[in-house]
């Protein structure tokens, strides 16, 4: 059984060699046959642009420094841990905190592999009434006000699912400005 396992193996192997390895030929007059790509073709190479450049177990801190945060919000940054921050399974969080001040995290979570359904189950923490879709921000995004009071968006890339919120009264009610900004931060870091 094993024998016959590895034979298919290998033929397997060798046929895949044999039709990965043909080109196409040059005709006599020396030029070479052209290919054109339909659209539907040119997709694969469009999802390829969604997949985290990140290594696996990547941490927000590792992403987004300080000084980044701060040059966006104005203020002086800290960063803040989260406890629960799951960077090795694929669901990274932290927090920024105006240095000093009480009551002012700015909270960034991903999760990268929530895919729509992720997106849907976070947006149902967002108060209805408030919801703004925002455009030119991942594949979809909006801002929000979510349950507790804190403002911010919610951004889906891919699989990535991205919340990023404050609370009004350290950063102001602009979420789709300030927010659009964080995120696209992280954003070009995480799909490089």
């Amino acid at each position: 059984m094993y024998r016959r396992l590895l034979v298919l193996a290998l033929a397997l192997v060798l046929l895949g060699a044999v039709g990965c390895s043909s080109k196409s030929e040059s005709d006599s007059s020396g030029s070479e046959e052209k290919k054109t790509e339909s659209p539907a073709a040119a997709e694969p190479a469009a999802a390829e642009s969604a997949e985290i450049s990140l290594p696996d177990g990547w941490a927000i801190s590792d992403v987004i420094t300080e000084d980044e945060v701060g040059a966006i919000t104005g203020k002086t940054m800290t960063y803040f841990p989260e406890a629960g921050s799951a960077a090795q399974s694929g669901r990274p969080t932290a927090g920024y905190t105006n240095e000093g001040q009480p009551n002012t995290k700015l909270y960034i979570g991903v999760d990268v592999a929530g895919g729509e359904s992720g997106f849907e189950t976070a947006k149902g923490f967002a108060e209805a009434a408030t919801i703004q879709d925002v455009s030119g921000l991942g594949d979809t995004a909006i801002a929000c006000t979510f349950a507790g009071g804190n403002v911010g968006v919610l951004v889906l890339k891919g699989d990535a699912v991205i919340r990023i919120d404050w609370p009004t009264a350290a950063y102001g009610d602009d979420a789709a400005g300030l927010g659009s900004q964080l995120a696209n931060l992280l954003l070009d870091k995480m799909f490089e």
